[in-house]
């Protein structure tokens, strides 16, 4: 099932937002964006809380997501998420991180 999570300024902007999707007891978090001047006062970690509120209230126990090293890997540790893998050699001597997290 899909998973979609906005947030917006006062006059309705969109200004960042979570897609993902659910099953089988599973979630995941494709993607977690903010706009560049909304970076930096918790906004992204209260989007990340929503998401996982969100799949645990679907019944699922788990979440899994990915990001590249020039991202947020660390943002991710700091929220209880345990790094499962690592692709080495992407483009630019990037890596892409995996990501899972139990949810209690």
């Amino acid at each position: 099932m899909p998973l979609s999570i906005r947030a917006t300024d006062d006059d309705g902007t969109l200004i960042g937002g979570v897609t993902g999707w659910t099953w089988g007891g599973c979630g995941s978090i494709q993607s977690l964006w903010l706009s560049p001047e909304h970076r930096g006062r918790g906004l992204g970690s209260r989007l990340l809380t929503a998401a996982e509120s969100e799949i645990r209230r679907r019944g699922c126990d788990r979440v899994v997501l990915a990001t590249m090293s020039f991202q947020a890997p660390g943002f991710y540790l700091h929220h209880g998420y345990e790094q499962v893998g690592l692709t080495p050699g992407m483009p630019h001597g990037s890596a892409k991180h995996h990501f899972h997290k139990r949810l209690t």
